[in-house]
């Protein structure tokens, strides 16, 4: 009788041993649809068979006889089963949990062979059995939680919840970690889910929400009540003020012409100040062209005594150039120091010209005095000779003195005199 293999849908393979198919003279296995047969001969892959009956040993098959031949059947339908990982926690302590549904079938029959024997524990008859909750396992410790610990762990849970593109980033990672650890074990991924829970946080956010929602509308209430109140007093406003209409026109024509009267005494003040500021506007004018002319004259007057002194200057320096043409001793000696002359300054040139003009008014105050006493003794002497001349008897006529001219400036003086009257040049 051909052995069968009676699965569960759980179980996607199973190991067994040539031994435990039963028959003497022909063991054999039958294959259901989506189910193959991995042929073993001492630990290794000799065929895989897809479906039908094969023979793996017996009395009339010799060839097989003593031989370790083990059979491992694996079903190549597709399976699934859903996947929940729970305990991830956020950087600021929070828990949140993903879950979803995985599902998968055997592509390479040599490769999940592999997975077999290293996966599962060889049971007392021999037999190993394979099913996804082993495979679920396996994918939970070494992809999915070494994915999702380090990419939780490194978030906040307000930037995770809600946030749909951080989400998905984290999914992708993950199936794409799926993909290449069940294609390394022989299986092509068909089918990957993948849903958030953010546990008491959720409950939290939708208890925070629902309280938002209560006060929102609790305050929209509030604010309805104020407005019926605002509105009723707008209408008993709306009557007093019917009511008081003609009271109030009248104050407002009283209070209109009130505002009308300040207004006009503003203006006329306005004016008044306009026109004192006029007045005090020209008497500062007047006074500034005041004290320009009188600038002015003080100006003049100062010119008037800068061209008095340059003429007196000028006239000093003529009488000074005229000494000096004239000649004399003083200024002989003058000349003669010409050379120091012209290191001096017109100030001190002024200054060495009055000198010299003082030294000559007092040279010819000296002759002059000289003259004068001269003239008096010669005066002096004619009265005598006339008194002597009259206590004779007889009075002689006084005889004129003799005059002569100077060689200097040309002038007539007296025959007697030693020095002229005009230009003090001494006379032989």
């Amino acid at each position: 009788m051909a052995f069968k293999w009676k699965k569960d849908l759980d179980d996607i393979a199973r190991v067994i041993p040539k031994k435990n198919v039963k028959g003497f003279f022909s063991k054999s296995i039958t294959l259901s649809p989506n189910e193959k047969a991995v042929m073993i001969r001492n630990g290794e892959v000799e065929d895989i068979i897809d479906s039908g009956k094969m023979r793996v040993g017996g009395l009339l098959k010799p060839g097989n006889i003593r031989k370790d031949v083990d059979v491992a059947l694996i079903d190549t339908s597709f399976k699934e089963l859903r996947w929940e990982v729970t305990g991830l926690w956020t950087r600021d302590d929070q828990e949140v949990g993903c879950g979803g549904i995985l599902r998968f079938r055997i592509n390479d029959p040599k490769k999940f062979f592999g997975m077999i024997f290293s996966y599962t524990v060889a049971e007392k008859n021999g037999e190993r059995n394979l099913s996804i909750f082993d495979i679920y396992d396996r994918l939970e410790s070494e992809t999915i939680t070494r994915v999702l610990e380090p990419e939780v762990h490194g978030e906040d849970i307000e930037s995770l919840y809600g946030n749909r593109d951080l989400q998905l980033r984290m999914e992708n990672e993950l199936e794409m970690q799926l993909k290449d650890t069940l294609m390394f074990w022989g299986l092509e991924l068909v089918k990957y889910t993948c849903e958030w829970d953010f546990g008491n946080y959720a409950v939290v956010r939708k208890e925070r929400s629902g309280f938002q929602v209560s006060e929102e509308l609790k305050e929209m209430d509030v604010l309805g009540k104020e407005g019926d109140i605002e509105r009723e007093s707008r209408v008993g406003v709306a009557a007093t003020r019917a009511g008081l209409a003609e009271e109030t026109v009248t104050a407002a024509h009283y209070r209109t012409e009130e505002e009308k009267d300040a207004l006009h005494r503003a203006r006329i003040s306005q004016i008044e100040n306009e026109a004192d500021a006029a007045e005090a506007k020209q008497a500062i004018n007047t006074f500034s062209e005041w004290k320009q002319v009188k600038t002015g004259a003080k100006r003049a007057e100062l010119e008037l005594d800068e061209d008095m002194n340059d003429r007196k200057h000028s006239r000093d320096m003529e009488y000074l150039g005229n000494v000096m043409e004239k000649g004399g001793s003083d200024v002989a000696k003058v000349i003669a120091q010409g050379r120091e002359f012209q290191n001096m300054s017109p100030e001190q040139l002024e200054a060495l010209a009055k000198m010299k003009e003082a030294e000559n008014i007092a040279k010819e105050d000296k002759v002059r005095f000289m003259m004068e006493v001269e003239d008096r003794e010669r005066d002096d002497s004619y009265r005598r000779k006339e008194l002597d001349a009259e206590m004779m008897g007889a009075a002689q006529p006084r005889r004129s003195a003799g005059v002569r001219k100077c060689p200097g400036c040309g002038s007539t003086v007296a025959a007697e005199a030693h020095f002229c009257g005009q230009c003090g040049t001494k006379l032989d």
